[in-house]
This record gives structure tokens, sequence and C-alpha cells, in this order.
């Protein structure tokens, strides 16, 4: 049975290690080149330090060479798991029952269940071992380029996030038992690529656009109330602002005690008398509510949870739309 799946998806096999050695070879030979530019501009220390003490022509010229190409190694990492959804889950039942060959199948005297799990395991195993090694080697890349690489923008820049820790695994299970589950359904190879793709995208976007739902944001107060980022420190994320009364109270309609401080006539208000203005008429602080940069991996492996409890429906939802099939 083994054997026969693997004749049936060698193609699929053949086409993730070709990629796998192409892509191990371009990174290496990338990340080498890279490395070597950091000696040659004597800016290695530069990896380990934060952008503020490294601001001279080397660096800038590393950043200018280096940093969109190792970000687009990382959009490619992201994307792999809905390729893998769409090429590979998709077709995987949706085939069979459209061509008719599940037929032969199930006239055997192995079971539709172990006929399943021996097709789905088949593919999924060099599957997630491809896009496990791939993102094994971008983010050595990443990890080389350091503070001048896409890792200046903190743990949260969607990029470094969803190419990082577990995330592109559970994105990859999610996308792949997606693909099976909508092709064992609907036994129609475009439509499930189709609806694949676009479920995909739309719970990706969805749960990344509520991460503030899966930590508790913590609270930054600043004494400065013109300033949006004040106090905020570099990679983290901000999901909401306002202003505190003298009281601590969260100032319902800050925009009302801004008005009254908006001089009638066109003329210049320093940034201390506005701020002044704003304090007497009940803005006392500001505050920001971040992402705290420590809960990274929890919001991952929170996140990856979600994706690994979908995946887990999925599975279910397969072998029921299987074992139904005449």
């Amino acid at each position: 049975m083994i054997w026969t799946v693997w004749r049936q998806q060698r193609p699929v096999f053949i086409t993730l290690a070709t990629g796998l050695v192409v892509a191990a070879a371009a990174i290496l030979l990338l990340r080498a080149g890279m490395v070597a530019d950091l000696h040659a501009g004597n800016i290695v220390d530069c990896v380990r330090r934060s952008m503020e003490s490294c601001r001279g022509e080397a660096a800038r010229d590393f950043q200018k060479t280096w940093y969109d190409l190792i970000h687009i190694a990382q959009v490619v990492v992201i994307v792999v798991p809905a390729l893998i959804g769409v090429f590979i889950g998709a077709p995987l039942f949706a085939r069979e029952f459209e061509q008719g060959t599940h037929v032969l199948a199930f006239t055997q005297s192995v079971s539709r269940t172990r006929w399943m799990a021996t097709k789905f395991l088949v593919a999924a195993f060099p599957a997630l071992l491809f896009v496990a090694v791939l993102q094994l080697l971008v983010r050595s890349w990443v990890n080389a380029a350091g503070e001048l690489g896409p890792l200046a923008g903190g743990p949260y820049y969607f990029t470094t996030f969803e190419a990082q820790g577990v995330s592109p695994i559970a994105y990859t299970l999610f996308a792949y038992t997606l693909g099976v589950f909508v092709g064992a359904l609907f036994k129609r190879t475009l439509v499930a690529i189709t609806l694949t793709l676009g479920v995909f995208v739309a719970v990706r976007g969805a749960l990344a656009l509520r991460r503030e739902d899966v930590v508790e944001p913590i609270r930054v107060l600043s004494n400065d109330l013109t300033d949006p980022y004040a106090a905020v420190e570099r990679g983290q994320v901000v999901v909401g602002t306002g202003f505190l009364d003298a009281k601590g109270a969260v100032v319902a309609d800050p925009s009302a005690a801004k008005t009254k401080c908006v001089p009638n006539a066109p003329i210049e208000v320093s940034v201390e008398d506005r701020t002044a203005c704003w304090q007497q008429n009940g803005l006392a602080r500001s505050f920001r509510d971040v992402l705290p940069i420590d809960q990274a991996t929890t919001v991952h492996l929170l996140e990856a949870s979600i994706f690994a409890g979908l995946a887990v429906l999925f599975v279910l939802g397969s072998v029921w739309a299987v074992r139904r099939q005449v």
C-alpha cells in the first residue's frame, strides 16, 4: 500500500527534493557572501547591537544589498505552506474521486480508513520535512544578519514572526489538512484548490490581525502627550492608544480637550504650550497598549495550537468525507 501511494506521489516528492536542494544551495551561498561582506565592512559587531550604534556608511550599504534578499527568503517560508495545501493537500483525494481511481482502492482488501491514512501520511511527511529544513536554513541566514537584517524590526515584524518558531509547521499542517478535507468533500480538484487558498488566506489574515487577543497587552504610560510612540520600545507592537486623566481613568473623548486648545488665529503653538493646554483640559498622561516582546514565543505557541486544533478537525472531517464516498 505504501509503495503504491509513493508511486502516485512520486512527482511531488521529486519536486520537493529538487526544490529543497536548489533552495539550500542558494541560501548557503548567499549567506556565505553576506558574512564575507560583514567582515569586509568591519561591521560584524553591528549584528549583535541595535541600529542606533551602527549608522555608518558600511552598515547602510550592507542593508541596501542584503535586507531585501533576506526579506524575500522569509516571504518564501511564509508562502510555502499555502502552496503545499493547494498543490499537495487539495488534489490528494479530489483527484482520486474526480478520476474514479478510488473505486479500485475501495475494492481491495485494505480498508478505506487505512487507505486514507496511508495516503495522508505518505504525502504529509515529505512536505513537513521540506518546510522544516527550509525554515532552519532561512533562520540561520536571518540570525547571521542580526540587527542589520529583519530582526531589527523586532519579533512581531510580520515576516519575522510568521517565518520563525513553530509557526511555519503549524501553517503547513493547517493548509495541508484543509486542502485534504476540501478535496475529499467537494471531489473536484479545481474547486478544492480555490477554496483551500481562499480559506487559508482568510484565516491567516484574521488571526494575524487579532494577536492582541491571544496574550494580554501591557500598558505603557508616558508624560509626553504629543508623541504617539513615546516610551514604546523598539520591536513592541502598539495595539491601542489613549489618554488618562489626573485620576488615572481613560479619557473617553480626548478630541474634545484637544479642540479647546486649537488657536483661533493661524499662529504657531509650541509643543510645551500645547501640552500644558491639554493637561489643563483633563489629559494628564498618554498610554500605549503594547504586545510585550518577551511574550512572542507564547504568541507563537498559542497561535500554533489554534491551527493545530483546526487541523485535527479537518482530519476528522476528511475521514467522514472519505468513508461516506460511494
